[in-house]
């Protein structure tokens, strides 16, 4: 009994983690909207269709990249620290908050270049 409650969590994760994919997937990328907008008006549907095939692709790989690089950073500073230490939750809390900071800083800079306050 206890095996089937174990694969029927692992099922539910695998449903939740799928619905948020497709959630994700289904909003429309400016970019490629762009691309084949563009390519429409000139004529170029099928180029156009293969750009955004290839810019899905190269994000794709993107992200699993850096995903992966992420899972593997945490691993070990768990392991560097020691699994629930303090200081593990120092670290922790640290790498979130200053990660939040530089997206912060990074969308004001943007935004004082867009109005040209500086």
């Amino acid at each position: 009994m206890r095996r089937r409650r174990t694969w029927c969590r692992a099922r539910s994760r695998w449903a939740r983690a799928a619905s948020i994919v497709l959630a994700v997937g289904l909003r429309p990328c400016t970019g490629a909207l762009i691309v084949l907008v563009f390519a429409l008006s000139q004529g170029l549907i099928v180029a156009g269709i293969a750009s955004t095939l290839v810019m899905a692709l190269g994000t794709g790989i993107t992200v699993s990249v850096l995903a992966g690089l992420a899972v593997g950073a945490k691993g070990v500073a768990v392991r560097l620290s020691g699994d629930g230490s303090r200081l593990a939750h120092v670290v922790h809390r640290s790498i979130e908050i200053g990660g939040a900071l530089l997206v912060f800083f990074l969308g004001v800079t943007l935004l004082i270049a867009t109005l040209g306050w500086g």
